[in-house]
């Protein structure tokens, strides 16, 4: 396990769960540097009105409002040996001479991947934006990023606590500072004639880690506006040698999701069954931030990330005030836990979120323990426009 997966654990709620990277774990100690200026922007305390009524849990119902990608007409052949036996006995002897053959038909359907990519509405994905004083953005270049990210923004008005939210965290393997994370909502695209939020999270590891582990993960999450299910997600992963692209778009119609996962080589398309309204890694995070929370109560839900679907259940721990560089927050502190064995209990290890306790629930503070020492992202600034 690479200890800077862990920048999209945290960022994402619960990624290490499926985790399969074969590096090594491999720290570089160094200075802990000063933490960014905070922001002068303080939390809104105040409650809207449309924040007030949680979403309705995830449903199993399959949404009807959601098209799949139309599939190409399969093109009739004929035989040229039924061609043949219809020639009759008196025809003349050279009209029975073989005519130059046409090239046989290719017949095979072209696959979903393929239909998405030609239905891309832009020719690059839209590009981000620094938000934050020395933020340094990732290029997408020679990654195999979602047909998803190609689609333009919406100026449909946006109605979620996380409208307009930019956060920037501090990483850090035990007292060290370890890299900088950035969680962004970037805006409202459509897809299938819904409303989706696109969020977005990178990492990067510290200056003195560069030289020996470089990271430059880039997360993308597409969340329905409405429900807050997930239409599909997309990870990009560039860690010391290690590279991974994944995307996956989730075809509820069809009770199917289909994608691409490029490692070395050629990227190879991914496909299977999903029986009803999912999350990933990403949208999980948000999607929790819309619910009621109560110590001792429960979250529940289902996560589909790298091929696999499995239950994750969220407890919901204590209220806890805590103190970073971006102010003093009241928090509920929440704790993914499978229902199964997993790494969280096989291990005896845990992933601890600490969210505001408002109607923003605002994510302030992430904790993990890793093989040796811990993990822990704090909030340095955030923005609401």
């Amino acid at each position: 396990m690479k200890q800077f997966f862990w920048l999209t654990v945290l960022l994402g709620l619960l990624a290490a769960c499926t985790a399969t990277s074969k590096q090594t774990e491999s720290v570089v100690p160094g200075e802990v540097e000063d933490v960014a200026q905070i922001a002068a922007q303080t939390v809104d305390e105040q409650t809207l009105a449309d924040e007030t009524t949680a979403p309705e849990p995830i449903s199993a119902q399959v949404p009807t409002a959601q098209t799949a990608p139309a599939a190409a007409t399969k093109p009739a052949t004929t035989s040229p040996a039924k061609t043949a036996a219809a020639a009759t006995p008196a025809a003349p002897t050279v009209a029975a001479s073989a005519a130059p053959e046409t090239p046989a038909q290719n017949t095979q359907e072209p696959s979903r991947v393929s239909l998405a990519r030609q239905q891309q509405p832009l020719a690059f994905p839209v590009p981000d934006a620094a938000q934050f004083k020395g933020e340094e953005l990732i290029s997408l270049s020679g990654r195999q990023i979602s047909p998803l990210a190609y689609r333009p923004f919406s100026n449909a008005v946006q109605t979620a606590p996380w409208r307009g939210e930019q956060l920037k965290f501090g990483v850090y393997y035990s007292f060290v500072k370890a890299g900088t994370a950035y969680i962004k909502n970037r805006g409202l695209v459509e897809f299938d004639g819904r409303q989706a939020y696109l969020v977005q999270t990178s990492a990067f590891s510290a200056a003195a880690i560069d030289t020996v582990f470089k990271v430059r993960d880039i997360n993308y999450s597409w969340i329905d506006a409405t429900d807050f299910y997930s239409i599909g997600y997309c990870q990009s992963l560039r860690e010391g040698n290690y590279k991974r692209d994944e995307w996956v778009i989730f075809d509820y119609p069809n009770q199917s999701y289909y994608g691409e996962i490029k490692k070395k080589g050629e990227a190879r398309e991914i496909s299977g069954s999903v029986t009803q309204q999912v999350l990933d890694i990403l949208s999980a995070l948000y999607y929790v931030r819309t619910r009621p929370l109560e110590p001792g109560t429960q979250v529940v839900f289902d996560i589909l990330n790298r091929e696999e679907q499995y239950p994750l259940v969220v407890n919901v721990l204590r209220r806890e005030t805590v103190k970073t560089s971006a102010g003093k927050f009241k928090t509920i502190v929440v704790e993914p836990q499978f229902r199964g064995e997993g790494i969280f209990v096989s291990k005896g290890k845990s992933l601890q979120v600490w969210l505001t306790d408002d109607a923003y629930k605002m994510p302030v503070k992430m904790k993990t323990e890793v093989f040796i020492g811990s993990v822990s992202a704090e909030l340095l600034e955030y923005k609401r426009n």
